[in-house]
């Protein structure tokens, strides 16, 4: 009868309902070249009451082929990686694979607003800037996991100054 669901109960962003319906798993790819950043991340969304499937890569061209074995429902990109960076990734993402929507956040030490609005005109979410707003992460995959809608994940007031409202 489809896929097994579970219910749990939501706090965060300031919700306090019980959600029935909840899908049991999230295919999450984290494409980031910095170990402390991947353990951290690791570790931050390893806390979900859902079951994350959480894919690494530490370079675009590995996401690439790691998108090519199991597409993820979340990207979660750096802007800068060796060999082609996430902006480049971002663009074959959209190109190689035009019909699938997954929930694309950039998170970056480079929070410059050139870089900001070029993720977000290209197609990313969310642009979170790594010391200041990775506490946001669990949040963004909370809404994400509740509504399968990134509309519905941006309507927030605090997410929806981080990320594209036009998209």
């Amino acid at each position: 009868m489809g896929q097994p669901y579970k219910a749990f109960f939501f706090s965060g962003l300031h919700l306090s309902k019980l959600y029935f319906m909840i899908p049991q798993s999230l295919n999450i790819l984290i494409v980031e070249d910095a170990l402390i950043i991947i353990k951290q991340l690791y570790h931050l969304l390893s806390d979900k009451q859902t079951t994350l499937n959480i894919q690494i890569a530490e370079s675009a061209e590995l996401g690439l082929q790691k998108m090519n074995e199991q597409f993820p429902d979340v990207l979660i990109l750096d802007i800068k990686l060796p060999g082609i960076s996430g902006l480049e990734l971002l663009n074959k993402v959209k190109t190689e694979y035009p019909s699938s929507s997954p929930l694309i956040i950039f998170l970056t030490n480079m929070p410059h607003s050139t870089y900001r609005y070029e993720c977000l005109n290209k197609g990313a979410h969310f642009f979170l800037d790594k010391s200041r707003d990775f506490l946001l992460l669990p949040e963004i995959i909370d809404k994400f996991i509740i509504n399968r809608d990134f509309n519905k994940v941006i309507s927030y007031p605090l997410i929806s100054n981080l990320c594209n409202t036009n998209s």
